[in-house]
């Protein structure tokens, strides 16, 4: 496949996500890896390197605070196209010197007991990504990366308190809030988090 599409290149060992324009190949070769594996997340699909977890020096990251993640990665759209900005997971980077053990392979009968117990894995390896991801710091997403709130998105403005967009001009958004109180922001300072 060698169609190009845009998207957000994730480098854990820079902590860093910009965005960049890749084919399949070149998403490959900047992964640094000969397999890409599929990771699917509301709003696009998110490209790893399916050896990353077993690979002696790996740079390991947490994302939606669930599933942890080794290498670099490259989101994009549905079916390798341009990303759209909606639907941006949550990145987060390991504390230096952060421990994680890298999942066990495993193989599982095809009976009921069989599919109970690779569950009861999956849940405990959910679950020792959330401990790793304690004490994280979360990544900032370029401000190029988040599509522009609209009329009827649900944004949280600096303030930390989330409305909904009611009016949109020129550089500035209006919130209203439960309470019935409007506040004007500059459209940079607001992150959407529910799209209308």
């Amino acid at each position: 496949m060698n169609n190009k599409a845009k998207g957000w290149a994730i480098d854990p060992t820079k902590r860093t996500i910009t965005a960049q324009i890749h084919t399949w190949d070149s998403a490959k070769a900047w992964v640094k890896c000969d397999l890409l594996e599929c990771v699917r997340i509301d709003g696009g699909e998110l490209w790893v390197d399916e050896e990353g977890m077993i690979r002696h020096e790996k740079t390991v990251w947490v994302l939606n605070g669930r599933q942890m993640i080794a290498g670099r990665a490259f989101l994009v759209g549905g079916e390798w196209t341009d990303h759209d900005g909606r639907g941006l997971p949550e990145v987060c980077w390991l504390r230096d010197g952060r421990q994680v053990e890298a999942p066990k392979a495993r193989a599982y009968p095809m009976t009921a007991e069989g599919m109970t117990r690779m569950r009861q894995d999956a849940l405990e390896e959910e679950g020792q990504a959330e401990l790793a991801a304690v004490g994280s710091a979360r990544a900032d997403w370029p401000a190029e990366a988040q599509r522009p709130p609209t009329l009827g998105d649900f944004v949280t403005t600096r303030s930390g308190m989330t409305g909904m967009v009611v009016a949109v001009g020129a550089g500035w958004v209006d919130v209203r809030f439960i309470d019935g109180s409007v506040v004007q922001a500059p459209t940079v300072t607001v992150e959407v988090v529910c799209v209308g």
